[in-house]
């Protein structure tokens, strides 16, 4: 029989494993390192994988969990020794209280996150966008404040306009605990519950984050950004607390990435998708319209030998194209209610305004690109909720993510792209219920050059996926 030792390392920062099969255990939780191809010329000591576990065994300690399913899935019998010390980071409870009241009621698998939250004390909700992921961390953040008035909680969020929203949306729920922003506008104030503050504000040089260490409960919204490489995971390593929660609708696809935020947070310990929650009509229904566009001529032939010259020059074909923008202009000028269209960069949108402004006449056009201040920003999703008729051209990387439009009724994806989650956020923008709406309508962009019909191919597996059905037409210049 092996047998396998897991205690803490003296720093309490890491899981200690011993083992025989160390070295087969390491080659288990390894990847290839696709940087070692390009660098193995100039480079003979970049490493051929990467490693969740290190040569001495240290490990992060969320990833006991994918260590222990492995160990006890072997055939061979395996004995694990688990230290008591150890125990109590990797498996922390929290006492749940059943009197826990908002001004809006949680659903029943948001009240199921908020149990297996508790009963976990650690760990990561994969919960769709639109599921009501801000309501759920309400929940769980007062049934801690129930049994705990002077809790004190750091909430992570992505970008400036999600820390005015969630501050705004806990006002709106009614929570009892105290909440305070902490922004590059909003001063830093201890006291409060709950902080509320931006990854950028927690990576500045002139941020004093020593308070951080001592914080009672740490949440991590749109979790799925905590990549391997990413400067806030330092951050994250001066926070002593077990209690730590990331929450997002979807898990990045690089294994590396997804065992980094197990091993930072806690185990997936819920997971609910758009389609269940479409099914179960918690929100609203959706379909894609696929606009194929033939184009006339093609983009500048480059060396085939330079990839990234290649997709520069489409995208700048695209970007250039007045075909192409005189079929969205026509298509957001027959928009009935409110439309947001995503691109990708600002000249791209800077013309896409300009194009559509002079078709759509009698629609209020915005364009919100990064230099537009949050409070412009919540001003016009507040004024979309309100009204009819409006479109709002968005770069993707600011709209994309945790903005919540419920009058939303067309998305339209101008850029390109293939990545998953920042087409299944951007859906995620229009699918949640208003009394106007019973379905959202996407259009997809496809153009059909070498990368844009490469980057459609990814994007309908995840309409297959989700169960999105998509219809293709065509339109030829």
């Amino acid at each position: 029989m092996t047998t396998y030792n897991i205690d803490i390392d003296k720093k309490c920062k890491y899981g200690h494993i011993k083992g025989d099969d160390l070295t087969l255990l390491r080659e288990v939780f390894s990847v290839p390192n696709n940087a070692a191809k390009f660098t193995r010329y100039r480079n003979r000591f970049t490493p051929s994988r990467l490693y969740a576990i290190t040569p001495a065994g240290r490990f992060d300690i969320g990833m006991y969990h994918e260590i222990k399913k492995y160990l006890n899935s072997l055939d061979s019998p395996v004995k694990i020794n688990v230290s008591e010390q150890f125990k109590k980071i990797a498996l922390p409870q929290i006492k749940r209280h059943d009197d826990v009241k908002l001004n809006l009621d949680l659903r029943d698998y948001q009240k199921d996150i908020v149990n297996i939250c508790c009963k976990s004390g650690r760990g990561v909700a994969v919960l769709a966008t639109a599921g009501g992921k801000t309501l759920t961390m309400a929940g769980l953040l007062e049934n801690i404040y129930k049994t705990n008035k002077k809790f004190t909680c750091l909430l992570i969020v992505p970008n400036l306009s999600l820390v005015s929203q969630t501050y705004l949306d806990f006002k709106e729920y009614g929570v009892s605990f105290s909440t305070t922003k902490w922004t590059g506008s909003n001063d830093l104030t201890l006291g409060y519950n709950v902080t509320i503050a931006n990854t950028s504000i927690l990576q500045s040089s002139k941020s004093d984050v020593s308070w951080i260490q001592d914080i009672d409960v740490l949440i991590i919204d749109e979790v799925h950004g905590l990549r391997k490489q990413n400067k806030i995971n330092k951050i994250i390593s001066k926070i002593h607390t077990p209690n730590r929660y990331g929450f997002t609708g979807t898990m990045p696809e690089e294994q590396l990435d997804q065992w980094n935020i197990i091993g930072k947070i806690g185990p997936i310990i819920y997971e609910k998708g758009s389609y269940s929650l479409r099914k179960e009509e918690y929100i609203v229904k959706a379909s894609t319209q696929v606009l194929k566009i033939n184009y006339s001529s093609k983009p500048k032939d480059v060396s085939k030998s330079n990839p990234l010259a290649k997709y520069k020059a489409e995208i700048d074909f695209i970007i250039k194209s007045e075909y192409r923008y005189k079929v969205i202009s026509a298509l957001s000028k027959n928009f009935d209610n409110n439309s947001l269209i995503l691109v990708d960069y600002i000249e791209h949108g800077t013309l896409m305004y300009k194009k559509i402004k002079e078709q759509a006449k009698g629609k209020e056009v915005y364009f919100i690109r990064g230099d537009v201040e949050v409070t412009e920003r919540e001003r016009i999703r507040r004024y979309m909720e309100l009204n009819n008729n409006v479109i709002c051209i968005a770069i993707s990387k600011i709209f994309s993510t945790g903005i919540n439009i419920k009058n939303l009724h067309y998305i339209v994806f101008a850029g390109s792209g293939k990545a998953k989650i920042k087409t299944l956020q951007s859906i995620g923008r229009g699918l949640r219920k208003h009394e106007t709406k019973s379905r959202l309508v996407i259009f997809d962009i496809y153009d059909n050059l070498y990368y844009g019909s490469r980057h459609f191919e990814k994007r309908s597996i995840l309409y297959d996926k989700e169960n999105i059905e998509y219809k293709i037409n065509v339109f030829t210049e």
